[in-house]
């Protein structure tokens, strides 16, 4: 079915179309059942405060992401088509990086196990040399900025390898990113502004093993540490040898033997160092914490820059720190926030400290390192319902609820701790006058609607706040702004208990060049915490006119105060918008509700 055909059905969308989508899908087809599907999910699982424009902007970076599978076949694991093999996705991964050269790169990080101890396994039959463990960075590297001055993201998978979905839901990730870029105008922004760090396989010999011998169901690496295991019970759980609370028999084994052995020291096993080395050269060293166990009640802040996320499966869960004990951290509204706005777009339950779905204790664990540690936001995923995920479910349920999911919280990398606590445009819709002289702007916008929108779970704290302002700004980001660039106001007209709309009418002084132009749109609520950037593209196309519609010499003049739509630049000193909350809200605490039963250990 031609997209192009069906983006031009307004009766089908029921959406107003930005002029950039046709360009994308014009001549592309994809298989009808897995775009049927995605909407479907979309219109009945997200909450239904995300609609129009946002909802056509999530349709286009989903369906980029499932239009990028078809363009190539690889390797697949054996009875499960939509999985890439271990030799799939390292294929697809530097097929990628040459394809496109200015906005990836990969580098080799580390060795796995049978390649740093040069041994192998006599049980299975192995590569004789074991594998390099890759990490991939992508980031627009002919933007206006320099890596010191971009947000830092690191997104792992594979670290239990028969946990099929992650590194493949990973893999999406990046083609969307990669396939996105000057097409969907938040990925653009967001890769100009940020660098995206991706491992696909944290643990290649054991996914190796999952993959040639599924019966298996192998968890942890190779190493053998001693004798008198079983052949598949041997190694090391990656996931408990991270040097925060390593040892803590609460949430892991000394038996090595067991699923959940720690290993013998901290960091003892190449992957975990691997993964450790390379975070600490990704995030800034005067973030971390000086003896972080006896500090655990010492907040990070609101400044910190850096998110990082854990993708495992099954379970249905996003899970953050605290995971050794069932107790909230200090940091807990930033944490909690972005973790209730990431439940806005899959619906997972929060496994956390002092949360009712707190499952059971974890120590050693990779969160709990990153937040702990080395200062940044940390999170996890566990996606689906099995370790070796139905493929129907895969492409129809896991594919398109996480992705949003995972874009969400790589846009607050820069400020995770504050950015999740302010305001977030639900909608935002542009249309562009004749003569291209001025440009009408719809938003709306919601302190509450996504960080409330988590089932069973009482309001939050962060989302008590009513939305103040929303900024406009027109080739600029509100991060580059710059005394002399200008940004508009916007006038609420319609308030409710969850949302507010605002308008605004903005006109050029100069008229808008011929072209595409990007508008950015950023909330404020009443305790001065700014929200996540969201934005559009909108194209001018220049017409000739007897008479000018607006005298280009005029010099802006300070919005108005009225009610009416503000059609004047505010004139630049007047918003700063690096400007720091000065009062943080206080958090609210969830009342208990039943624990669900976990499928699978993180």
């Amino acid at each position: 079915l031609s997209i192009g055909i069906l983006m031009h059905d307004p009766l089908f969308w029921g959406l107003k179309i930005e002029s950039t989508v046709p360009t994308l899908f014009t001549n592309i087809k994809i298989q009808w059942h897995s775009f049927h599907t995605l909407l479907n999910i979309m219109v009945s699982t997200i909450p239904s405060c995300h609609r129009r424009g946002a909802l056509l902007r999530w349709a286009v970076s989903l369906a980029i992401a499932l239009l990028s599978t078809v363009e190539a076949k690889y390797d697949t694991i054996n009875g499960h088509d939509c999985f890439r093999n271990l030799k799939g996705m390292t294929e697809s991964m530097f097929d990628l990086v040459q394809k496109y050269p200015q906005l990836s790169s990969v580098s080799d990080i580390g060795d796995s196990y049978l390649k740093s101890s040069n041994t192998n396994n006599d049980d299975y039959d192995l590569p004789q040399d074991g594998y390099d463990i890759y990490a991939m960075k992508i980031t627009a590297s002919d933007g206006p900025h320099q890596s010191s001055a971009k947000g830092k993201a690191l997104i792992i998978a594979g670290v239990h390898p028969r946990e099929y979905a992650p590194p493949e839901l990973v893999m999406r990730f990046a083609e969307m990113l990669l396939d996105g870029y000057d097409v969907d105008s938040d990925i653009t922004w967001l890769l100009q502004h940020t660098e995206v760090h991706l491992i696909f396989h944290v643990n290649p010999d054991a996914r190796y093993v999952t993959e040639t011998y599924p019966w298996t169901y192998w968890r942890k690496n190779l190493n053998p540490v001693r004798s008198g295991c079983n052949s598949e019970d041997i190694g090391v759980d990656l996931n408990r040898n991270y040097d925060f609370m390593w040892g803590d028999l609460d949430g892991a084994s000394d038996d090595a033997c067991d699923s959940t052995y720690h290993g013998r020291s901290p960091h003892s096993e190449p992957e975990t160092q691997a993964v450790v080395e390379y975070a600490k050269d990704l995030f800034p060293a005067e973030q971390r914490k000086n003896n972080p166990e006896r500090n655990m009640d010492v907040p990070l802040g609101e400044d910190i820059m850096g998110l990082f996320v854990d993708v495992h499966s099954p379970g249905g869960f996003i899970f953050y720190p605290w995971g050794h004990i069932d107790e909230r951290t200090v940091d807990d509204d930033a944490l909690q926030a972005l973790g209730r706005k990431m439940n806005s777009f899959n619906d997972y339950k929060l496994w956390a400290g002092g949360q009712p779905d707190f499952q059971y204790p974890a120590s050693g664990d990779s969160s709990d390192y990153m937040y702990a540690v080395l200062g940044v936001a940390a999170f996890g995923l566990e996606l689906g319902e099995e370790f070796y995920e139905d493929c129907g479910r895969f492409e129809d349920s896991v594919v398109p609820l996480n992705l949003p999911a995972l874009l969400y919280a790589v846009k607050t990398a820069k400020k995770p701790f504050s950015l999740p606590k302010g305001p977030d445009i639900i909608d935002l819709d542009v249309s562009n006058g004749q003569d291209g002289s001025e440009i009408q702007v719809t938003v709306v916008a919601s302190d509450s609607l996504l960080v409330n929108s988590i089932r069973n779970y009482p309001d939050f704290a962060t989302g008590d706040q009513g939305v103040t302002e929303v900024l406009l700004y027109v080739d600029v980001h509100p991060d580059d702004f710059e005394e002399g660039d200008m940004v508009w106001e916007m006038q609420s007209v319609v308030t409710n208990s969850e949302e507010q709309t605002f308008e605004v009418e903005i006109i050029s002084p100069n008229g808008f060049s011929s072209g595409r132009h990007t508008l950015y749109a950023q909330a404020r609520d009443s305790d001065d915490y700014v929200g996540p950037v969201s934005s559009a593209f909108f194209d001018v196309e220049r017409k000739e006119t007897a008479t000018p519609s607006k005298d280009p010499t005029e010099s802006p003049s300070p919005a108005p105060t009225t009610d009416s739509p503000s059609s004047a630049p505010i004139s630049a000193p007047t918003f700063s918008p690096s400007k720091d909350p000065s009062v943080a809200p206080t958090t609210a605490t969830p009342s208990a509700s039943p624990t669900a039963n976990v499928s699978a250990l993180i």
